[in-house]
């Protein structure tokens, strides 16, 4: 008899124990909820971590822990979530390509530059291979980026497609053709091709005649026998704005 209430009492208070888990689970909840609706990411991110302490089985919370830092350009701790992800499940091209974004903003070049590959690889798609172009472009491996820019130039595709390029101020959107042909002057002028950078300077503002970074190339070259002009940098435009799909 003894043994019986000791059980009932057992079963009962595991009852209470998960009741309250649900209830203090729910709270979290809403709190995270009202946290994004405020856009107080820090409240959320906490309020996330706390959800998954009480119910770590439920991965999809990991995922939105992720997307949560990404969001806020904490890309350091979204890269790590990511892999983490990752190793359970590496056929996630979603957290794959977030943490390719998230390792090119830290300047991990090399270890984004392989995700991004991986991602090419799954999918032929030409954001990834602009992508991997200014990459190859950063480690000074030019032939590779030349090769690569020339597939998207001679894609039908890249003239309807558009990429956000940083310019001083803010950002632009050009056509991905217009892009690549902008990268492809800079190539040039790194091997001392001064004539065909500005025809590919050229050839973008053809494409794009307000396409500010390739204005400023094509004056810097014309320009460049001045003194002041020899000590300017080509604008490379490699580091686009860029988010997961």
């Amino acid at each position: 008899m003894k043994k019986l209430v000791f059980a009932l009492a057992f079963t009962s208070l595991a009852a209470v124990t998960t009741v309250q888990a649900q209830d203090a689970y729910e709270i979290q909840r809403k709190v995270y909820q009202n946290a994004l609706k405020h856009y107080d990411l820090q409240a959320a991110t906490i309020a996330l971590y706390n959800m998954i302490a009480l119910k770590p089985e439920k991965a999809d919370l990991n995922d939105s822990l992720a997307l949560l830092y990404f969001a806020g350009e904490r890309y350091g701790q979204a890269f790590l979530i990511g892999e983490e992800i990752l190793k359970k499940d590496a056929s996630r091209k979603d957290m794959l390509e977030l943490v390719a974004v998230s390792k090119q903003n830290l300047g991990m070049i090399k270890e984004a530059l392989s995700d991004y590959e991986k991602l090419y690889a799954s999918e032929k798609s030409l954001y990834y291979l602009y992508q991997i172009a200014t990459l190859q472009y950063q480690l000074k491996r030019y032939g590779e980026c030349v090769a690569s820019l020339d597939q998207i130039i001679a894609n039908p595709e890249s003239d309807k497609q558009k990429v956000n390029i940083n310019v001083q101020g803010g950002s632009q959107e050009v056509p991905m053709k217009a892009a690549a042909l902008n990268v492809k002057g800079i190539c040039a002028l790194e091997l001392n091709q001064e004539e065909a950078a500005k025809d590919n300077f050229n050839k973008a503002l053809a494409i794009s005649p307000e396409f500010v970074l390739a204005k400023g190339n094509l004056d810097m070259v014309t320009k460049k026998k001045t003194p002041a002009a020899n000590t300017t940098t080509p604008s490379t435009s490699v580091k686009t704005t860029t988010t997961p799909k």
